[in-house]
Formats: C-alpha cells, structure tokens, sequence
C-alpha cells in the first residue's frame, strides 16, 4: 500500500533534488542502525516524506556529509546525517512493515502470501527493534487496523470510510513524533495523506482485485468505474492540496519544506492521475 508519495522530479530545484536522495540514503542508514541491517529493504518514498514533514514542523533542518553507500562504493555522494528525525523514520517504516506483512498473509494468495509469511519473523524482529526507538501505541494501531478489516469483509463500498481509518492510523504516527504546538497540523497532514494513500492503492489495484475476488471498495461503489474513478482523483486532488496547506501555514520555511510541497501539490497529484488511467493511458477525469 506504499510507494505513492514520490516528488514531482522535473520541477525540483538542484538542491531539493540533492537533499532528497540525501535524506533518502541516510533514512536508509539511519534504519541499519536503528531497525536491523536488513530493514533497509522496507526503504520507501513514503518514510522519507514522512521525514522532511517532520524536519519542516520540528523546525529541524538535515546536516549532511559526502560519504558511501554499499550498492555504490566507489563513488561518494551527499546523505543525511543520522538524528532522531530520521530514526524515528526508520522505526515507523519497521513497525508499519510488520503490519503490511500480516495483511499481505490474509489477503494475498500464492507466492505473494509465503513471501509475506517467510517475511513475518523479520518483521516480527523489525518491530521489536523499532519499539527501543520510540514508543508506539501499539493498541490503538491494532485497533484501527482490526476496524479497517472489518470493512473489509463487509465488503464496503464507502471508500470514504475505509480511507479514512486509515487517515487516522497515519495521522497518530505523523503527530506522534511532531512538536507539542503542531500535533494538530500534523494530525491533519497524516490524516489528509493516509486518504490518499490508501485510496490511490484502491485506483492502482482496481482491475488486479476485481479479477482475483480481493475486496476493493471501488469495487464495489456506486457509478460506473469511470465515474468511481472521477470521484477518487477528486478526492486525492483536494487531500494533497489540503495537507499542503496545513504544512506551508504550520511548518517552518526551508528546503525540506520546500521539497514536502513539490510532493504534495505536484508529486501526489501526477501519480493520481495515473493510477485513475483506464488501460490505455486515458484519464477518467478528462
């Protein structure tokens, strides 16, 4: 369910761009020290924008250095250094990949389902990790994700409704690590972004789950898919621009910022519009 959270690459500025691996490849450090070498493959863009909101409302701008990464040696690049924004990073990505790991196992079938089981003793230790990090309310997670599985076998077509379960689980991971004075803000910005992700999962997945009989709640909506599909770029259009604006009156001028707000308000829309494209490339909304 992530991986839509990518910057709009052609209209990032040299030093976003730069700041943005940067940020990327010490979140990837920063996990091989706070989670276990291996977290690193649960690396997403997802953590790394969940990383520059943070640095925007802590008012906590990255320090980098040149240094090496492990897939390429022999050439130095810039990364961010390691701190508490980027650990907290790394613990919420491990906790968040446990939980992927056991919904992939109730919903997935085949190879996708072992490669999820033989995945869950990692996770299992992953999250054990994470939780020396930070401490995470681990039951009111457990909560919402057992509130979201029963939508799911009801087999909901209120997309509202299940995206917004999910908002509230990104919104308290979001809040959980933000300064007292902004948890509101960053309440809003994971809950505005949990509804996009989870949605736009919805748009990404719609053909694969209506042929394998997985539930989708667009699915089961009402309209043709064409105007299900309208409503869901809708609706993404206007929780990116809203999370924007919660980030660009709350959070603290800088690059990370400024990089945050290519995400959402140029970033996040591009990849609405692709994941509500029919099979030819069309645009529903168009």
């Amino acid at each position: 369910m992530f991986g839509y959270i990518k910057p709009y690459l052609p209209e990032l500025k040299l030093r976003e761009y730069e700041l943005y691996n940067a940020v990327y490849c010490g979140l990837c450090k920063s996990m091989g020290k706070a989670t276990r070498f291996y977290s690193r493959v649960t690396l997403s863009y997802d953590a790394v924008f969940l990383c520059l909101v943070l640095s925007s409302l802590r008012g906590e701008p990255f320090g980098t250095y040149k240094g090496r990464c492990g897939l390429n040696p022999f050439r130095k690049k810039l990364i961010a250094e390691d701190n508490g924004i980027l650990r907290y990073g790394a613990a919420v990505s491990a906790e968040l990949s446990y939980y992927a790991a056991l919904d992939n196992i109730e919903d997935e079938r085949g190879l996708k389902r072992f490669g999820a089981r033989l995945m869950l003793p990692v996770c299992r230790r992953m999250k054990k990790k994470a939780e020396t990090v930070f401490s995470f309310d681990t039951e009111r997670t457990e909560k919402l994700l057992s509130e979201l599985r029963r939508i799911e076998e009801e087999k909901s077509g209120e997309l509202d409704r299940a995206s917004e379960i999910f908002g509230e689980l990104l919104s308290y991971y979001v809040a959980a690590y933000a300064p007292d004075g902004k948890k509101e803000a960053a309440e809003k910005i994971g809950g505005l972004t949990g509804k996009y992700i989870y949605t736009a999962d919805a748009c990404d997945d719609y053909k694969k789950d209506k042929k394998s009989g997985a539930y989708n709640p667009i699915i089961y909506g009402e309209g043709d898919e064409q105007t299900r599909m309208k409503s869901a770029f809708g609706a993404m259009s206007v929780w990116a621009d809203r999370a924007a604006c919660e980030l660009l009156l709350e959070g603290s001028d800088g690059v990370s910022a400024d990089i945050a707000q290519n995400i959402m308000r140029l970033g996040m829309i591009d990849t609405a519009k692709k994941v509500t494209a029919d099979k030819n490339g069309r645009k529903h909304r168009q």
